[in-house]
């Protein structure tokens, strides 16, 4: 077994991991940032060490300035987890942005993998839609768009990592 595919393995069993506890102790949520306050004070950290667990992989794996950039700025959401604080909402959000931006334009670039872009974009405008649409109480049909659209993000990641690693 070869330190990618024990990498690549990591970042999988952390993301479906986390994400599956989550999901199963408080449902789906406005996001995945926003499990930090769901979780005891005690049991916070776990949110950081997602995103580090997460992200470390991806950059050594995606071994490219974009995957790099990418990655650092979900390292930086883990250390910015409180994000509901000012000074820490911005770099909280920056760094989340930075972090799909960059992993889509790898995905693009770097891998050539553009159809997985059409994904992206084409489930981030339907969620978009849904979101704005409203049902009779006045709440949005999808409420929780991005936390969908941050999973879909971190999916797209683990395929392209995972065809690129397996491929050779």
């Amino acid at each position: 077994m070869t330190y990618t595919t024990v990498l690549f393995a990591l970042m999988l069993i952390v993301f479906i991991g986390y994400v599956s506890f989550i999901w199963s102790k408080y449902g789906v949520l406005p996001s995945i940032s926003e499990s930090y306050y769901h979780l005891p004070e005690k049991l916070q950290p776990l949110f950081t060490f997602f995103c580090w667990g997460f992200a470390l992989p991806a950059i050594i794996l995606g071994s490219s300035l974009l995957m790099f950039f990418a990655g650092s700025g979900i390292v930086f959401v883990g250390g910015a987890a409180a994000f509901k604080e000012h000074v820490i909402e911005t770099v909280h959000i920056a760094s989340a942005m930075i972090g799909v931006i960059l992993s889509q334009l790898a995905i693009f670039l770097q891998y050539h993998m553009w159809p997985l872009n059409l994904i992206f974009l084409g489930i981030v405008i339907t969620l978009t839609i849904l979101n704005s649409i409203k049902n009779k109480n006045g709440k949005p049909i999808c409420p929780n768009k991005t936390w969908w659209i941050e999973i879909t993000a971190f999916l797209l990641i683990c395929i392209t990592l995972g065809i690129n690693i397996f491929k050779k």
